[in-house]
């Protein structure tokens, strides 16, 4: 993430395992050990394509 003095919003989701932030475009981190892939239920997996369509649209604004 940037040094920017503004606060960046950090979602976090998955219990953690996953970070996404926008900073110039859109970042998306997986914080698991070794990065082991980060499994998703139906919801999560819902709530995740949502939320990145929002950030998507609000950077086209």
């Amino acid at each position: 993430m940037s040094d920017n003095k503004q606060e960046t919003e950090v979602f976090e989701m998955a219990s953690g395992d996953i970070s996404i932030w926008v900073d110039g475009g859109i970042h998306l981190k997986v914080n698991t050990p070794g990065r082991d892939p980060v499994e998703l239920g139906e919801q999560e997996a819902l709530k995740l394509g949502e939320l990145l369509v929002r950030l998507a649209n609000e950077q086209r604004a």
